[in-house]
C-alpha cells in the first residue's frame, strides 16, 4: 500500500510541478476556444467555458491549494503550543482563561468559525490563515497540553527541576524533543481538513489562490458544474485534484505511523 501511496503521490506532485512550469497562468479568457473536448490540439484536457486550459487550471489549482495549506496547518501548531506553553508557566491562569475559550471553540462548528472570522476580515491578505487557525486551533492545544501533562509528571523532569533546571531549559532540552512525533502527527493528520477547508471556501467564492495563478480547485468545480454537459473535465478535474491531495498528504500520516 505505501507504494502506491508513493506513486500516486509522485505522480500528482509530477504533474502539478510540471504544468505550473510549462503551461502559462489559467488567467485570460479565450472565447473561440470554449468548451473543447479532451485531446483537443494544443489542450490535451480541454477547456473551460471561457476558453481556460482545464490542465493548466487544474495545476496551478493545485499548487495554490498546497502553497496556502502546509504553511497555515505550521502557523495552527505553532500557536496551539505557544498557547500550550502557558500552562507550564501560569497553570492556574491558563486553565481559567483558556479553559472556557477552548470548550467554545469545540463547540462551534469550525466552518462556522472560519467564516465568521473571513467576514470579519473580508480585505486582509492573512484572513484566510486566520480563519484556518480559528478553526483547528482547539484540537490542536489539547493534544498538546495533554503531552505537555503527561511530560511535566515524568519522573526525570522532576530529577531536573531538583538540579536546578530552568524553565526554558524544561522547554527546549525535554517539552520540545519529547512533543517532536506529537507535532508531526498533527501537522500531517491536519493537512487533509485543511484541504478540504480550503476548497470548500473557494466553492464559496472565497479568494484563497495566492497571487494571480487563476481560480482554486473549489472554485472551479462551482464555476462549471452547471455546465457540465458541455464541459464534464472542468468539473471533473478539480474534484479529482482535492481527492488526490487529500490521498496523497493523508499517505504521509499512514507512513509516519508504519
Amino acid at each position: 500500500m505505501i507504494q502506491i501511496h508513493t506513486f500516486v503521490r509522485f505522480l500528482f506532485f509530477g504533474l502539478v510541478f510540471v504544468g505550473v512550469l510549462f503551461f502559462p497562468k489559467p488567467t485570460n479568457v479565450d472565447l473561440t476556444n470554449n468548451n473543447l473536448p479532451i485531446f483537443s490540439p494544443g489542450f490535451f484536457a480541454g477547456t473551460d467555458r471561457l476558453g481556460r486550459d482545464n490542465f493548466a487550471l487544474f495545476c496551478y489549482g493545485s499548487f495554490s491549494t498546497i502553497v496556502l495549506v502546509i504553511p497555515a496547518r505550521i502557523f495552527t501548531i505553532f500557536v496551539s503550543f505557544f498557547l500550550s506553553t502557558f500552562t507550564l508557566f501560569f497553570p492556574k491562569k491558563s486553565d481559567f482563561i483558556l479553559s472556557g475559550i477552548v470548550s467554545v471553540s469545540l463547540a462551534i462548528p469550525s466552518l462556522l468559525s472560519a467564516l465568521i472570522v473571513m467576514s470579519l476580515l473580508p480585505d486582509s491578505p492573512f484572513a484566510i490563515f486566520i480563519a484556518i487557525l480559528v478553526s483547528d486551533w482547539a484540537l490542536s492545544y489539547e493534544t498538546l497540553t495533554a503531552k505537555i501533562r503527561e511530560i511535566k509528571e515524568s519522573p526525570y523532569l522532576s530529577a531536573s527541576l531538583c538540579m536546578g533546571a530552568k524553565s526554558y531549559h524544561l522547554v527546549v532540552f525535554h517539552y520540545l524533543p519529547e512533543l517532536r512525533d506529537i507535532f508531526k502527527f498533527l501537522f500531517f493528520s491536519g493537512l487533509p481538513a485543511v484541504v478540504m477547508t480550503t476548497a470548500l471556501f473557494s466553492y464559496l467564492g472565497i479568494q484563497t489562490a495566492l497571487g494571480d495563478t487563476g481560480p482554486g480547485l473549489g472554485e472551479q468545480i462551482s464555476f462549471s458544474k452547471d455546465y457540465f454537459d458541455q464541459s464534464p473535465v472542468s468539473v471533473l478535474l478539480p474534484i479529482v485534484a482535492i481527492l488526490t491531495l487529500v490521498y496523497s498528504l493523508g499517505s504521509n500520516l499512514k507512513k509516519n505511523e508504519t
